[in-house]
């Protein structure tokens, strides 16, 4: 099963898409935490903290993984018993654009190849029990003067209606509100 959640931030995703791994339980899985955030300031320092210690405060013990980029590295040592949760996407895709500094945004070469490697890497995962992935929803607001900005919001737009075609289960959360987009909640 392969679930995406997306919305604004702050909009509830993560703490929801937690508990939603937490009700796919089955005997014998293991609950996987991939984390590509990394600690660049104090309120990311902040947030990390604070998805730590929910986790921590769950009744089950997750595998947490910081990977902030090259994710498909993880795909080797997940079985088909795993019930894995990604956190998030946003920063997956600035993580891998940014390996090449800015020079990605007059590289549309670049763009591709980031693209299609993650978008790749992200279908390694479908082999598990469970596979829920959040995103963010960017700058809805429409064009931007940002060439920067603008070949992001792109690049994420694309791999959402990928991902959106290929997933089970589509959420939008609002509020903290589950939306289901594509497919039934159950």
């Amino acid at each position: 099963m392969f679930t995406f959640i997306t919305g604004g931030v702050r909009s509830g995703k993560s703490s929801w898409a937690e508990r939603y791994v937490l009700k796919q339980r089955k005997k014998g899985s293991r609950f996987v935490y991939i984390a590509t955030s990394q600690p660049t300031d104090e309120e990311m320092k902040h947030r990390i903290f604070l998805h730590q210690k929910r986790r921590e405060q769950s009744d089950v013990d997750w595998l947490a993984i910081e990977q902030p980029t090259d994710i498909g590295k993880l795909s080797k040592t997940l079985t088909s018993n795993d019930l894995v949760l990604l956190d998030c996407l946003t920063t997956l895709l600035t993580n891998e654009l940014f390996k090449k500094n800015e020079d990605w945004v007059e590289d549309p070469l670049y763009r591709r190849f980031v693209f299609e490697k993650i978008w790749n890497e992200l279908m390694l995962f479908t082999k598990c029990a469970q596979f829920v992935l959040v995103s963010n929803e960017v700058c809805w607001e429409g064009a931007l003067r940002s060439k920067l900005v603008y070949h992001y919001i792109r690049l994420l737009g694309h791999l959402h209606q990928r991902i959106v075609e290929r997933a089970d289960l589509a959420i939008r959360m609002e509020f903290g509100v589950p939306i289901a987009m594509k497919g039934e909640l159950e």
